[in-house]
């Protein structure tokens, strides 16, 4: 094997296989919760509107959602202590 073809093979193994990347994100949306991680508010997959305004966070395999209440809480709680800081 030349060093081209072990650059090649370098950048796939770094890069990742872009098909097993999307088969991996498709299992992960499977394992969406259906409520609030932190205030537990119901989460319904099939309205449209919540699926755009809600925050999606993924970490590994543990997979939360926040509704907008709560991000918009978090917010200002950060915003307080930065004012303090």
């Amino acid at each position: 094997m030349n060093r081209k073809q072990r650059r090649v093979a370098e950048r796939k193994r770094k890069k990742g296989d872009p098909q097993q990347l999307m088969a991996d994100q498709a299992h992960l949306f499977g394992k969406l919760p259906t409520e609030c991680s932190a205030c537990k508010n119901s989460f319904d997959k099939r309205n449209r509107d919540m699926v755009f305004s809600w925050k999606v966070v993924v970490k590994e395999e543990t997979v939360r959602i926040f509704c907008p209440d709560c991000l918009n809480k978090t917010k200002e709680i950060i915003d307080e202590r930065r004012k303090t800081d």
